[in-house]
């Protein structure tokens, strides 16, 4: 689109409603359950994809300025169509639920991700892993864990586990991107250890593993501080088409392209040299084998955005939108209860 002038650009900027537009709205397909109406998966996905799409045709043309008030009014319009997709405080707006049974039912191989405990919310000194004090996200995760290994036998469950990262940045921008990042501790090496001992044997105990499982086969543990060399060669490989811009030790992610407009630029290396969990995560991804994989990742609300930004990459990377999807959870919800309403669904498209 073509701005010839000042007032023509803040024309455009005035032309974005706080609504989805009529000609543009997506109609909602529809499964009829007594009184209540559930909207299709793939309905969601399409209305989702149609906000980004109007937002996307002006974004790069307003000001930074108006860009801030853009990025909240986008986030508030995705929110609202969450909401369609939303039951009893599990989000399924970024699952296409039908999709992933029906590939697990065809043989295809399938990975879910839902106990993605940190060492920082345990004892950082020895590594224990309190049992009778598990962080919530974490009793949630193992509950859904538990459910889906029995719904899915054949799939295999991934944790990603962090005793990388001992503090969360604490501040963002409208974008999601860190202003602040506060101190970070030091594990020690047998803290570490101890951790990975700790959370297996937690699984062991809640009878999310079994005394037959093969580790790399039916289940996988992954160390998210022993994902810098993957993170480096995510890098190298972001950098190689284009999407990488460097300053000083602070490396970022840019595409133009993004599906969704805020996140054309996403900080993934710190001033400081520390990477941030979109470059861990994503570096997950890098083996071609993983391009054929239906993956599922089950976390809590917080995360939304991280996953968003995660998404971004993987998009560059190949991975295809129907091979990868995420429910969040509110984590004040009691963690059977999150449990049972992720079964519903799964049965509802069984």
């Amino acid at each position: 689109m073509n701005i010839e002038s000042e007032q023509g650009r803040n024309n455009i900027e005035k032309g974005i409603s706080r609504t989805v537009d009529k000609d543009q709205r997506v109609r909602m397909e529809t499964k009829e359950e007594g009184a209540k109406v559930k909207k299709h998966p793939m309905a969601i996905m399409r209305w989702l994809g149609a906000i980004r799409d109007k937002y996307r045709q002006v974004f790069g043309l307003a000001k930074k300025e108006s860009q801030e008030i853009l990025a909240g009014q986008l986030h508030e319009e995705l929110e609202i169509a969450s909401k369609e997709a939303t039951r009893d405080g599990v989000d399924f707006s970024s699952c296409q639920m039908n999709k992933f049974i029906e590939d697990y039912r065809s043989g295809k191989r399938i990975e879910f991700e839902s106990f993605s405990p940190y060492l920082s919310d345990y004892n950082t000194a020895t590594g224990e892993v309190w049992e009778d004090k598990l962080a919530a996200s974490d009793a949630i995760g193992i509950a859904i864990a538990r459910m889906l290994r029995e719904k899915f036998p054949h799939a295999r469950m991934i944790s990603l586990y962090d005793e990388y990262n001992s503090e969360m940045p604490d501040t963002t921008d409208a974008r999601g991107v860190p202003i602040r990042v506060g101190p970070q501790i030091e594990f020690s090496a047998e803290a570490k250890r101890r951790f990975r001992t700790g959370i297996e044997g937690l699984l062991r105990k809640k009878e999310v593993l079994k005394n037959d499982d093969i580790e790399g086969e039916n289940y996988l543990f992954i160390s998210e501080g022993e994902k810098i060399r993957d993170a480096e060669e995510l890098v190298a490989r972001l950098e190689e088409a284009g999407h990488v811009r460097r300053d000083g030790q602070a490396i970022y992610f840019e595409n133009p392209d993004a599906e969704n407009p805020m996140y054309q630029e996403i900080l993934l290396r710190t001033k400081n040299g520390r990477w941030l969990c979109e470059a861990l995560d994503a570096s997950s991804y890098l083996k071609q084998e993983n391009l054929k994989i239906a993956h599922l990742v089950i976390l809590p609300n917080h995360f939304k955005q991280q996953q968003d930004k995660v998404w971004e990459i993987l998009r560059v990377l190949g991975i295809e939108p129907l091979n990868y999807h995420n429910i969040f959870f509110d984590e004040t919800k009691p963690s059977e209860k999150i449990a049972k309403v992720i079964e519903e669904e799964i049965e509802k498209w069984w």
